[in-house]
């Protein structure tokens, strides 16, 4: 009888806890199912933000292109260290320019080594002629040349610790473009602060998901 009891109580505490781990997957997905539409509409208006401001500056500036890359862990690989990527999450061409958001996607750092090493050095990189790049860095050369740009202007992006997450590209099909005056240079750096500003938004509203 005793047997029979305590096999009663314990298929009760199972059957308790099974009933108890469904009511609490439930809830788990309901709850995501809630806050992905609230994510995306949050992530949407921040989106329209930082691109109408591009837009704005890219005007001023008469760029090209203005484009946004942020730094991401890709994975990683088969000895446990990290596959770092950059991908370009935002961008905004003048008419008749070609968009190449959807192409530079996960770019892995290790294939443009020099770039980075020098972006991240110098905070900045402002290049007036691509083939200055030529023979010390390879790889961005042949990237850029890809797009057709001669000239470009790139600075890092970076977050309240300052740390590097990525950077701000303004670039350009002509050469001599980007001798920048110095009320031009304090627009890039308005938009450079609106965009890491608005970056974080989006992450402290995502954790408070």
């Amino acid at each position: 009888m005793e047997n029979i009891t305590s096999m009663i109580i314990s298929l009760t505490a199972l059957l308790t806890a099974i009933a108890g781990l469904i009511v609490a997957l439930n809830k788990a997905k309901k709850t995501i199912e809630e806050t992905i539409p609230q994510k995306i509409k949050k992530q949407c208006n921040i989106d329209y933000l930082i691109i109408n401001k591009m837009e704005e500056v890219k005007e001023l500036l008469n760029a090209d292109r203005v484009q946004v890359y942020d730094f991401h862990n890709g994975g990683h690989f088969a000895n446990g260290r990290s596959a770092l990527k950059v991908s370009c999450t935002y961008e905004v061409c003048r008419a008749g320019i070609k968009s190449y958001q959807m192409y530079l996607q996960s770019i892995p750092l290790n294939c443009i080594p020099q770039f980075i090493k020098m972006l991240l050095n110098k905070n900045r990189m402002i290049i007036n002629d691509l083939e200055e790049i030529k023979d010390i860095m390879p790889a961005t050369y042949s990237l850029k040349k890809s797009q057709n740009i001669k000239s470009y202007f790139d600075i890092v992006l970076n977050n309240e610790e300052n740390e590097p997450i990525g950077f701000l590209a303004i670039q350009y099909e002509n050469e001599n473009k980007v001798n920048f005056s110095e009320k031009e240079l304090n627009e890039i750096l308005k938009l450079k602060f609106f965009i890491e500003e608005n970056l974080e938004k989006m992450i402290e509203k995502s954790n408070k998901m």
